[in-house]
This record gives C-alpha cells, structure tokens and sequence, in this order.
C-alpha cells in the first residue's frame, strides 16, 4: 500500500511544505477550505436530501448506504465549521488537505453510485432529477474546493462526469442533449479550475515575494540602526576606558544645560586632573599607563554614582555631570569622594601605583546653565584646586571671578577680526654652545592688547584651543615665521612649537608642508618641538602626523625633557631628530651636586641614543661651560640672546658664521 499512500501525496503537493513560497501557499489554501468547505458540505447535505426526496423518499432506513453517506457529510461539516479559526502549522495543513482529498473522493464516489443506481432504475421523469441534483452537488463541491485543485477535480470526474457518460449511453435523444451538455460544463470548469489554480499561486506566490521583500527591508533597516548605533557608540566612547570621550560629553552637558530652563534643577559639571600620572608612563611605559587609566576609570564611576556621566576628555583628564549635586556643598563633598577614591593605590601587574588627582566643581543652574561658560568655570576652579595641592578640591565662587573674566576677554578678543594680526613673533636664537655658530630661531608668540595688557602664550594658547580657533591662529604665525627665514641664512632653521589640536588634528601636516610651500621654505629648514602633554591627546594621529613631517625633511625636537612632562618611553616609540632639556634641570646645577649630576646623566641618556640635545634658560656662565663639559651641544637663555624683533633676526642670521654678543633685545 506504501504505493498508494506515495501517489496521494504526490496528489497533494507535498512538496509546498518545504519552500518559504511553499509553505505559504498550503496556509492560503487551507484559509479559503475553511471558509469554503462548510459551504460545500451544506451544499452536498441539500442535494443529497434534494435527490432522496426526488426519487420517492428513499431515507427510511439507518443503515442504509444513503443514511451513512448523509452522515459522513454531516459529521464533515461539523468538523469543519469548528475548523474556521483554526491555526495549524504547514505539517498539520499537510494532513488535512490529505484527509479531505480521501474525503472528497469517498464522498464523490458514494454519491455517484448512488446516482447512477437511481438513474438505473428510475422512470425517465426521474433521471432529469438525478441528473440536475447530481451535477449541482458536483460543481457547487468543485467550486468549494477550489482552492485545492487536486480534490476540487474529484466530484467533477467521479460524480459529474459518470452521469453524464450515463446519459449519452441511454439512446435517448434528450438524455443525449443533456449528456453533452454537462459534458461540456463538467470540461470547462476544470479548465477554470486550472486557470483559478494558477492565478491562485501567483497572487500567494506575489503575497509572499512582497512580504519576504517587506521583512528583508525590515531587517535591513533594524541591522542599519543597529550598525548606526554601533558606530555612534564606537565615535562617543573612549576606546582605552570605555567611558563617553570629549565629544559625547560636550553633546550630554549641552542637553542637560538646555533641559535645565524646564526643569528648573541643578546639577554639578567636575572636571579632574591626574597628578603622578605621567611618571608611570615614564617609568614602566604606556601599558602600565593603561591599565591605571582603565583602573581610573573604573573609581569614577563608583565614586559618581549610578545617575552620573564620567568621561575621559583628554590623556590624564576626565570630566563628570554630577546630577545629584544640587548646590556648593554637595558638589564639594562629591569632589573629595572623588578625589579620595583616586588617592587608594593602584595595583597593576603585581606592582603599586599612586595617583592622585585635583577636581574643579561649578554648578549650572536653570538661571546659569550655559554649557560654555560652565567649562570655562569648571577649569578655573581646577587651576585653584592644584594650588592647593595634591588631591586639591575647588567649587568656582565669585571670588574667582577676576580670573574667570580675564579668562573671557582673551576669548572675546581672539575672535575679534584683526585679533591674529595684533599676535606678533620674536626670535630666540639657538646656538652651538662650542663654536656659537647660530643654529636656529625658535619662534616665540607675543602679544600686547591695548586693553588687557601683555597676554603671555600660556593664557591665550589655552583660550584659543579651547574656542577652536588655535588652527588659523598658529598658521598665521607660521606662514609670517616662515616668511621670514627668506631673510636668513639657509643653514639657519626656524624652531617652532606645535599645540596639541595641531599635532593632533588629522590632516595638520599637509596643511604645514602647505604653509611653507606658498612661502618658498624649504621644509628641512623647518625645527618642529613638541611636548609629551600634545602627545597624550591622541597618539596615533600625532605620530602619523610628525611621520609625514619627518618625511619631508623636517626636524622633530621633544621638549621640555627632564621637566616630568617627557616619557622615555616615547624616545622608543617615535622617531626624534633631537631632546630639549627644560630649564629646570641647569637652573641650579651649578650650585647643587645633585643636579648636576642629574644634568650629566640626562645628556648623556641623549647622547647614547644619538640624539642632539637643546639647551634652555641658560643664563650664567658656569651653566654654559657645565653643559659644554656634559656634551651639550646647542643652546639658547638670555646669557645667549634675548628674543628679538624680526629685522634684528634678519640682521643676526645673515652671516654664516657668528660670534656671541648682544644682539638688540626685542
């Protein structure tokens, strides 16, 4: 029998439920037989009565073959009436489209026996009725099954189609007429069924291609939002600590200062600065250095609480919006937790650590809540925390205004136009301590404001980054330095500081190599100093940065060495063309033992690594002849050459060789 059972679901397709097109295709016809079927068992119910009645009353008995055959559609029309809103999966759907083809075969063979038997025995009156009852049972149960062609074909071939074969047997010339008739009624509706069975898969086959379209574009765009906001949270968050970074937490300060005006709360903006961070980096290198900034990190968030944003906003810095500090009090006891916090040592790789840190409070207000300012603030009460000391805790008061409003003219007056041509250069020679044979000019900023005075770089530098406007002001500067070494000799270099935006921005490198291309510089006439502090901000960029200097020539000079704000651990990782000593380490090596020793010790660290080394501040003689001793080679301070006007530069650096004197002071 497995032949059997293999042909019949062949008959069904069984295949349907291996396909996504398929499956749906076996829940669309299962949705139409269950609206549809009931119609079509009331249908055979009434014709099966219809033709009892027609042909003398025949139901008398229970157990007559016409009595079950009643029975079993009725039953069948039960069963499919509790069916309607029934949901079954593609495998349950598979059966039962099984089972009604085993139905409606058995049902259409019963019928048709019965029918033939009727127009066998039956007067002639009595065949038209056995025929018009037959025939509308066999297409009112073809068109309820309609949907699955491969049942829907049963009553029209094992019902309709018999009777009218019997009829155009009968050599009667009606019966003839009316066996062509359904003939031909009977062909042409199983043509409409093929045709209905085809439209019916394409418009399923439509269906499903629209909505498997439809649920691609819905993943697609749930995987965009998700890659959207992957990538936002990989742009706003600090890859070293996981913390939000500068950009995601200027973003969060300016939303909550503008929520402010509505809700009429407080909170405290901190910003803190490590202290005893950089010898780490010095000492055991950037890895340990890491892993305390992670560790950092780590405290902050404890020490901020659930509700806080912490955010790492620079190599050693980190800001907090303390939303639970509502007033000076609070915000100050939250800088001692935080500080206090900082003050645990740091075990890192079985070794101890300790790092401390200062902390600036401000707090911004519904009346106060300007983002801007509250940094600006936040910073002044950072400078007032590290002259108290370390772990130094400072809440910004009025009394700290004076500095707050100097702070804000010298911005104010930065973006004013014409600002950058009131900030004038002078040249500090550098020469060779042996011969004095002038090496280079370090370009020094100046400027004079006729209301705020002589503004020294160390105010307005860290006003112009922090208003952006650090890139057009150092251009400037560098295309009038550059400029002028037209005027000096060619073996004469320009020595010239780079900020940290510079250094870090990516691009700034062309943009140099730019600068002095529209001035006619030769590139390896340029001297670029930089300080670990620039190098903190972002590395890698710094790095690619000074590489593509390097390349082209230029000379690349760590400053400020041996003033605890130069790592040994760069001189590994970066290429430099030369080290300048701070001039904390001559100030008092001619008169301490200590120090001198700690000079030598640091000129000859340059010396094995072959690089050059630059000596600053040198003011007196002896401080002059030590370094000689030591194998310093260049040198600059006022014992030297003070800084000095443009043309007095031109006039210095125009002979090759030059003796040691005293040049007009700028």
């Amino acid at each position: 029998m497995g032949w059997v059972f293999g042909w019949m679901r062949k008959l069904v397709d069984v295949g349907e439920a291996e396909t996504p097109v398929g499956r749906a295709l076996l829940e669309e016809r299962y949705l139409v037989l269950q609206r549809q079927i009931p119609l079509l068992y009331t249908v055979a119910l009434a014709n099966c009565l219809g033709l009892s009645l027609a042909s003398g009353g025949m139901i008398v008995e229970i157990f007559s073959p016409t009595t079950i055959l009643l029975m079993v559609v009725l039953v069948r029309l039960v069963y499919w009436v509790g069916a309607r809103k029934r949901v079954l999966p593609p495998e349950r759907i598979l059966r039962e489209l099984q089972k009604t083809w085993i139905f409606a075969l058995l049902v259409s063979f019963c019928f048709s026996v019965w029918a033939l038997s009727l127009i066998q025995g039956s007067s002639t009156d009595h065949d038209g009725h056995v025929v018009m009852f037959g025939t509308v049972a066999a297409i009112g149960c073809a068109y309820g099954l309609s949907s699955f062609p491969a049942a829907a074909r049963l009553p029209l071939l094992v019902l309709g189609m018999p009777l009218s074969v019997r009829l155009l047997v009968s050599g009667d010339a009606s019966h003839i007429g009316m066996g062509v008739s359904t003939g031909l009624v009977i062909v042409l509706i199983l043509q409409l069924l093929q045709f209905h069975n085809r439209s019916f898969c394409q418009l399923v086959e439509s269906r499903s291609q629209i909505a498997a379209e439809r649920e691609r574009a819905r993943r697609a765009e749930k995987q965009a939002k998700a890659e959207k906001m992957k990538a936002r949270l990989i742009a706003d968050t600090d890859p070293l600590t996981g913390l939000a970074n500068r950009r995601a937490f200027l973003r969060a300060l300016g939303r909550r200062a503008a929520a402010l005006q509505k809700s009429g709360a407080s909170f405290a903006l901190a910003v803190v600065d490590l202290d005893g961070f950089k010898p780490i980096n010095d000492t055991f290198g950037h890895a340990a250095g890491d892993l305390v900034l992670k560790e950092v990190g780590v405290r902050l968030a404890a020490a901020g609480g659930d509700k806080a944003l912490i955010a790492r906003t620079g190599g050693d810095e980190f800001a907090l919006l303390l939303p639970h500090a509502h007033n000076a009090g609070a915000g100050k006891t939250a800088g001692a937790g935080i500080c206090a916090a900082l003050a645990e040592p740091f075990s890192v790789d079985g070794r101890e650590f300790r790092v401390s840190g200062c902390c600036g409070i401000t707090l911004l207000t519904a009346a106060d809540c300007n983002s801007t300012e509250a940094l600006i603030r936040a910073d002044t009460a950072l400078y007032r925390a590290k002259e108290n000391g370390r772990s130094g805790v400072a809440v910004y008061s009025a009394e700290m205004d004076e500095i707050h409003r100097r702070r804000s003219q010298i911005e104010q007056a930065l973006r004013l136009p014409g600002t950058q041509a009131q900030i004038g250069l002078v040249y500090q020679p550098i020469h060779d301590l042996v011969t004095g044979e002038l090496r280079a000019f370090e370009a020094l900023a100046r400027w004079s404001h006729p209301e705020l005075g002589s503004v020294p770089p160390a105010e307005f530098i860290p006003a112009a980054e922090q208003i952006n406007v650090i890139k057009e002001l150092s251009d400037s500067l560098l295309a009038r330095a550059a400029a002028e070494t037209a005027r000096w000799a060619d073996t004469v270099r320009l020595s010239f500081n780079l900020s940290a935006v510079q250094l870090c921005t990516d691009g700034s490198a062309q943009r140099i190599l730019a600068i002095l291309d529209a001035a006619g510089m030769d590139p390896h006439r340029l001297q670029v100093e930089v300080t670990e502090t620039a190098l903190l901000v972002d590395f890698s960029v710094a790095r690619e940065n000074l590489r593509a200097l390097r390349n082209s020539g230029a000379r690349i000079v760590l400053d400020d060495f041996g003033a605890g704000h130069a790592s040994i651990s760069y001189l590994r990782e970066m290429q430099f063309d030369g080290i300048k000593l701070d001039g904390s380490l001559i100030a008092d090596a001619a008169e301490s033992l200590r120090s001198r020793r700690l000079l030598k010790g640091v000129v000859e660290l340059c010396t094995s690594l072959g690089l050059p080394c630059v000596a600053e501040h040198i003011e007196t003689e002896e401080q002059r002849t030590l370094l000689r001793e030591f194998g310093c080679r260049d040198g600059q301070g006022y014992l030297l050459a003070r800084p000095m006007d443009a043309d007095s530069a031109a006039e210095l650096a125009a002979p090759k060789l030059l003796r040691l004197g005293a040049p007009r002071a700028a």
